[in-house]
């Protein structure tokens, strides 16, 4: 059930150790290259761009992480990957969805643009470094998922989004069939809430605990303050609950775990968001183009 981060993260490497130093040797690399604070005794302050993205992001993964929590708990039956399954709910969620705050109704659309912007980021660094392609994960590649993404998008609504498939190389031929992939989804995720999602006689819904560890260093540091000044988690979670009936409780913690994922655990009941990828996003952030301004033309030749 985890959600580990393209390139940054471990799908690169067969062992533990292997995807440790694979991970060490990217973050290391965009590290060097953005001279950007991770350090928890630097100087700098993060940039607040740099930590909206990561916050845009992180409401992406957090929805995906959910998104496996349902599945495992309701035995939702998937053809194909599970992986795949849980971002297309995590990308119809913040597309269909009634946004968490009234006041700025485009801020879901501007986080999974955020997402997708790392997605892409993350298959240019592991093209920086050369590493494996690993067409052998669970996961669809960072570059798919970018694209997925920006097909959802373009496909909700052509004319507000008229200028992804511009922005980001989608041939005209694959841009019209995202208008009937949107539509797709649209069933999909309509029949899994009127089958899955909670009915007007089920209980009321049992309390999450959301705990932020410490945060070790000045970026998640300011990622944290983020999260809590938006009250983002507080939100997302309680509209979760609005939407599925879960029969025991589970926790949300923010914590250093030693490798840069998101994952749910169904044995602890913990979803767990790692500081350590945190970071790594804040690095992607330095390489990262908005998905609407694209830069289509080096990412199809990235491998």
């Amino acid at each position: 059930m985890q959600m580990r981060w393209g390139y940054i993260a471990a799908l690169i490497g067969a062992s533990a150790a292997h995807a440790a130093a694979a991970q060490d040797a990217v973050v290391s690399r965009l590290a060097r290259d953005s001279q950007s604070p991770i350090s928890a005794q630097g100087r700098q302050s993060a940039s607040g761009d740099h930590i909206g993205f990561v916050v845009g992001t992180i409401e992406y993964l957090l929805v995906h992480e959910l998104a496996h929590l349902v599945i495992y708990e309701k035995d939702v039956p998937i053809v194909g990957s599970v992986e795949n399954a849980a971002d297309y709910v995590a990308a119809m969620a913040l597309i269909r969805e009634e946004p968490l705050d009234p006041s700025q109704r485009d801020r879901a659309a501007k986080f999974l643009r955020s997402a997708a912007s790392a997605f892409a980021a993350s298959w240019d660094a592991g093209a920086t470094i050369g590493s494996e392609i690993p067409y052998w994960g669970e996961h669809a590649l960072t570059i798919q998922r970018y694209y997925q993404i920006a097909c959802l998008l373009y496909g909700s609504n052509p004319v507000e989004f008229a200028s992804v498939p511009r922005a980001t190389g989608l041939p005209p031929g694959r841009a019209q069939a995202c208008v009937g992939e949107y539509a797709r989804a649209t069933r999909a995720i309509d029949w899994l809430m009127s089958t899955y999602g909670r009915q007007p006689n089920d209980a009321p819904a049992l309390p999450t605990e959301i705990v932020y560890e410490h945060a070790p260093t000045t970026v998640s540091a300011s990622v944290v303050r983020r999260l809590k000044s938006l009250e983002l988690l507080e939100k997302i979670v309680a509209r979760f609950h609005e939407r599925f009936t879960i029969e025991q409780p589970f926790k949300l913690v923010l914590r250093s775990c030693g490798s840069s994922q998101a994952a749910w655990m169904p044995e602890s009941r913990e979803l767990a968001i790692c500081y350590e990828l945190v970071d790594a996003l804040y690095l992607l952030g330095f390489r990262a183009t908005p998905l609407d301004e694209g830069a289509a033309g080096s990412r199809r030749g990235a491998h």
